[in-house]
């Protein structure tokens, strides 16, 4: 099932034109009307468009009916300045493609050209195209839109390109192997003063400095060391004078983890220590707790049926070992529903790989004709060992 020269370098070209034209999450209009041409191009039998926003979904049927099989690529891009200089870079200002969705998208639509091609002889293959992944917003939309009701997955399958695994080797983890994703907001709130009678009011800054220590004890002292988790801040605004004690000082911050039942004791805990240092310092506060994505989590049978097709297609030193990931994708969210597998394939090894979400980052067009035959053979063994 290894694409032909000219099916590559097809393929090649559609993931570069997605790449120099990228588009931000919740704004994906021409990259979801382009994702729908190709597939009527390649000639799958059914197109559905504006599913969870600009979702959109592909159907190929086999011979007769019988299990439904999805796979899924996100296809937004970052709010980042591309440095690259080859001919492909976006053509966006602070818009670009670091995290290799273009190729997501390329990988499953050629693998929808082989399943055209070499129909299975029963069942369905669905092709989900998912929107808005870096918000982490798009695939509990799709499926609140009715995706699972629509199209009745029995399971659900996707890559994701993974830089410093050597190009081409794959990942594929049975315990959860991206973390839980929520942000927070927290507000110290004061009546404000001046710097030099601090006495006459309560201050912001006070407060936000107490809480940004604080919270670090939660992991170090409340979590079982066993337990993987982590809380960062991400910024801090307040005050712009330096004799002037504010009104407010902001903070945003996410939290990450693997367990359901841990992920609620962040939030537990986070929200405890925002009160407390108020009510230390004197000021008022509010938070706002805003649960993102699930873990991802693979069913055993489903990871242990991608490691086969790894297997049986190059052989067991293509299957390499790596650490989890405290990154999410909101693939989690349609795992938590449907059983299924999410596979790391790798990018490229080596002290100049670029990182994701960097913005010297690009896709490896050297896996585009791996990954699209992963993906097509794990949708026709799913299908061939549920007849």
């Amino acid at each position: 099932m290894t694409l032909s020269a000219i099916e590559l370098e097809k393929m090649i070209t559609f993931r570069r034109e997605l790449h120099q034209h990228p588009e931000l999450s919740g704004q994906e209009s021409m990259t979801a009307e382009r994702i729908a041409m190709t597939l009527r191009d390649v000639g799958v039998d059914e197109v559905h468009e504006n599913i969870g926003g600009y979702g959109v979904v592909g159907v190929i049927k086999g011979g007769r009916t019988g299990a439904t099989v999805g796979l899924r690529a996100d296809f937004d891009a970052l709010p980042l300045e591309e440095a690259n200089q080859f001919s492909h870079r976006s053509c966006l200002s602070n818009v670009m493609h670091a995290c290799g969705h273009d190729g997501h998208v390329a990988m499953l639509m050629a693998a929808a050209a082989r399943l055209v091609k070499q129909r299975s002889a029963q069942g369905t293959v669905v092709l989900i195209f998912q929107p808005a992944e870096e918000i982490g917003t798009g695939a509990e939309a799709m499926l609140a839109e009715g995706l699972q009701e629509r199209f009745a997955l029995d399971a659900i399958f996707g890559l994701h390109n993974w830089p410093g695994v050597d190009a081409g080797h794959f990942v594929i983890h049975d315990v959860p192997h991206m973390a839980s994703s929520d942000d927070f907001e927290v507000t110290f709130h004061s009546s404000g003063g001046h710097g030099a009678m601090p006495h006459l009011t309560t201050d912001p800054i006070v407060a936000a400095s107490l809480f940004t220590t604080a919270i670090q004890h939660i992991v170090s002292r409340n979590i079982d060391p066993q337990d993987i988790a982590v809380i960062s801040l991400g910024s801090l605004q307040s005050g712009h004078a330096s004799n002037i004690i504010p009104a407010a000082a902001r903070l945003t911050g996410t939290a990450r983890c693997f367990k359901p039942e841990l992920r609620k004791r962040l939030e537990v805990r986070i929200n405890d220590v925002a009160e407390g240092v108020a009510k230390t310092t004197g000021c008022d506060v509010t938070l706002d707790y805003v649960p993102s994505t699930p873990a991802v989590a693979n069913d055993i049978v489903c990871a242990q049926l991608c490691r086969d097709v790894v297997v049986q297609r190059w052989g067991h030193e293509q299957l390499v070992e790596h650490p989890v990931s405290m990154g999410a994708d909101d693939m989690g969210a349609f795992l938590s529903h449907i059983p299924g597998a999410y596979v790391w394939i790798g990018n490229g090894s080596g002290p100049q790989t670029p990182k994701l979400h960097q913005p010297d980052y690009d896709f490896n067009d050297a896996i585009l004709s791996t990954g699209s035959d992963f993906l097509a053979s794990v949708a026709m063994q799913f299908l061939d060992n549920h007849q």
